[in-house]
């Protein structure tokens, strides 16, 4: 544990869900598998669909429609209605099979692997600070069995900007009544969780298991952490 800032006590914590509380990749790559597996096998309109024209119809849509580069859950949707509407399906059955396929791809996104180091962690913290989510991802809280720890969550989407827009934190702040000061917010990613942070004056965990240097910082953090536990220590 590193500290950039004289520390002082907080009032309540955010985090980061995806790479922060459980290693987001496998569940993510799965989902996507899944996800083109079941268009090709279900649906004659995308028997054809493999990743790479699945990426680039993504890629496209986000530059026809660039507001969707903020809510992951809707922009999923729209792509696989469009793959079906483009492979010949009426538009309308095309929203429909959409919402469904989009369905089963939440299922599969949301069965990740959270240790039960994190689970006693975050019973911990959340006997002492009210808890919340601000996230750019989709994650299910519910299925992934993480939705008792937090009194707040706020995910990218619905007019919501995504980190490391000020949206959710202000959202955040609001919901508590708390200064941003009196707020620590826990991720992983130098950009959307510290920056974000950083700029709307929240407290600053930085978690860096991967060991990458303070340097490639845009604004430093209060504390480094080398695992998440460390917050036991320095929280509890």
């Amino acid at each position: 544990m590193q500290f950039y800032r004289r520390w002082q006590p907080v009032a309540a914590i955010s985090f980061d869900l995806d790479d922060t509380l459980y290693d987001n990749g496998p569940a993510i790559a799965r989902a996507e598998q899944w996800m083109l597996d079941h268009l090709r096998s279900e649906y004659l309109a995308t028997a054809m669909l493999d990743k790479p024209r699945w990426l680039a119809l993504k890629r496209q849509l986000l530059l026809d429609h660039p507001a969707l580069s903020h809510d992951v859950s809707l922009a999923r949707q729209r792509g696989i209605r469009e793959a079906l509407v483009q492979g010949g399906m009426e538009p309308g059955l095309a929203e429909q099979q959409a919402r469904a396929v989009f369905t089963g791809f939440m299922t599969e996104r949301s069965k990740i692997e959270v240790s039960e180091a994190t689970h006693a962690l975050l019973a911990r913290l959340a006997a002492r600070y009210p808890l919340a989510v601000i996230t750019n991802g989709n994650l299910d809280l519910e299925q992934a069995g993480l939705a008792g720890y937090f009194t707040l969550v706020c995910k990218a989407g619905a007019g919501a900007r995504m980190k490391p827009a000020p949206d959710m934190f202000v959202q955040v702040q609001e919901a508590l009544g708390l200064t941003p000061g009196r707020i620590l917010h826990v991720g992983d990613h130098p950009v959307t969780d510290v920056l974000g942070a950083r700029l709307h004056g929240f407290r600053a965990a930085w978690l860096n298991e991967s060991g990458q240097s303070w340097q490639s910082l845009s604004l430093l953090p209060d504390v480094e952490l080398g695992q998440l536990q460390d917050l036991a220590t320095l929280l509890l």
